[in-house]
């Protein structure tokens, strides 16, 4: 707007608006560069760099790691009541490198049910194959958002389709001694 000129208010406050949608529309778009260490899983953190999340060992029954002989369905487990990892938001950035080969797929985000000093999600193994699957109700739909291909890898981020309820979650891959996890806090929703 020109200075010297008179505008009604609507207009100026139209002018507000449409500034403070660029600034948001900025904000969302920071895309971090790939980390050295592609063992980990990242987020974004309050000063807009990537925070690795700690991992922690799940424990379960399933024997995943040979060809099933037949269909079991169990649990997950995570021991204490919370995770470190706390996001305000629903909508927390989480970011990681996956394999791009044809069948394999990007670890889970999922819905724990918390219990007393334990959380858990159902997993399945099928009779005849190795690894297992998580129960498809506790499974986050996600946008994924490749932001670098390097060789065999690609590093990602993987954002919920929806905001995330408060609750404990987890992001879970191939291996049960590795799972990242966080909590949605029932703050500013």
């Amino acid at each position: 707007m020109p200075i010297g000129k008179t505008y009604p208010p609507a207009a100026i406050l139209l002018a507000i608006c449409v500034s403070g949608l660029n600034l948001a529309a900025i904000a969302q778009e920071i895309l971090p560069s790939p980390p050295r260490d592609h063992s980990l899983v990242y987020y974004l953190n309050s000063h807009n760099e990537l925070a690795p999340f700690p991992f922690e060992s799940g424990l379960t029954s399933l024997n995943y790691q040979k060809p099933a002989k037949a269909t079991r369905v169990g649990f997950i487990e995570l021991k204490g009541d919370h995770a470190t990892t706390v996001f305000e938001t629903p909508a927390p950035r989480i970011f990681l490198f996956a394999s791009h080969h044809p069948g394999s797929h990007p670890p889970f985000v999922v819905l724990l049910t918390a219990g007393r000093d334990v959380r858990r999600v159902k997993a399945v193994v099928q009779q005849g194959m190795s690894g297992f699957a998580i129960e498809s109700e506790q499974i986050i739909k996600p946008n994924l958002r490749v932001l670098d291909a390097m060789g065999e890898e690609v590093f990602m981020e993987i954002r919920p389709r929806v905001s995330l309820i408060p609750g404990e979650y987890a992001i879970i891959g191939d291996d049960v001694a590795r799972i990242a996890t966080f909590r949605i806090s029932a703050g500013k929703q």
